[in-house]
Formats: C-alpha cells, structure tokens, sequence
C-alpha cells in the first residue's frame, strides 16, 4: 500500500531543515520498519512550508501500528534530533493504490 504523506511545517524555514536534515536519515531508518521512500518533495510556492512523501508499507499491514513503532523507536529520536517537533503543524495521509505511468 502507497501513501501520499503532506508534512506542513509552522514556515519555509523549518520545511526546509525538516526536509534537509531529517529525511535523509529516515530514508535509511524507515527501511528497518519495513516502510519505503519512494519520493521525497519539498514544496514550492504557496506551499513552501510542506514537505510531501511517497511511501510504501507492506500490503496489509497496520500502518497506523507500524507508524507508532518507527515513530517510538530509538532510529526516530536520533533522526529527529535537534529538529523541533512542534514545527510540524499537521501532517495529511492520502492512501494511493496505482499509477498510469
């Protein structure tokens, strides 16, 4: 199963270092998880304070458990580290399922 994941962040200030910073340590974390980065954006324009994913999770799993394990785990401290967790104002999932292309 795919997700689309919209992180929007209090400014382009943290989008910026939420998406520098943390992202490229959960591309290595996540995979422990058995959740796959398939893209990474940070927003333009308007949306410059969003970071969007594509992720995928192992079909049929409960990804809300899945997501409170990685997300109590030690890889995710140390991931998030230094970064203000409260500069994530909300985060959106849309589930996706196929592509044209």
């Amino acid at each position: 199963m795919k997700q689309l994941r919209i992180y929007t962040l209090k400014d382009k200030e943290s989008a910026e270092k939420y998406f520098r910073t943390c992202w490229p340590k959960h591309m290595v974390s996540l995979p422990k998880f058995g959740i796959f980065i398939n893209s990474v954006y940070l927003g333009a324009n308007e949306q410059a304070n969003q970071v969007i994913a594509v992720v995928t999770f192992p079909e049929e799993c409960d990804v809300n458990l899945l997501n409170r394990q990685y997300m109590q785990s030690q890889d995710f401290s140390e991931d998030m580290r230094g970064f203000t967790m409260t500069d994530i104002v909300r985060v959106d999932e849309i589930e996706i399922s196929e592509t044209l292309f």
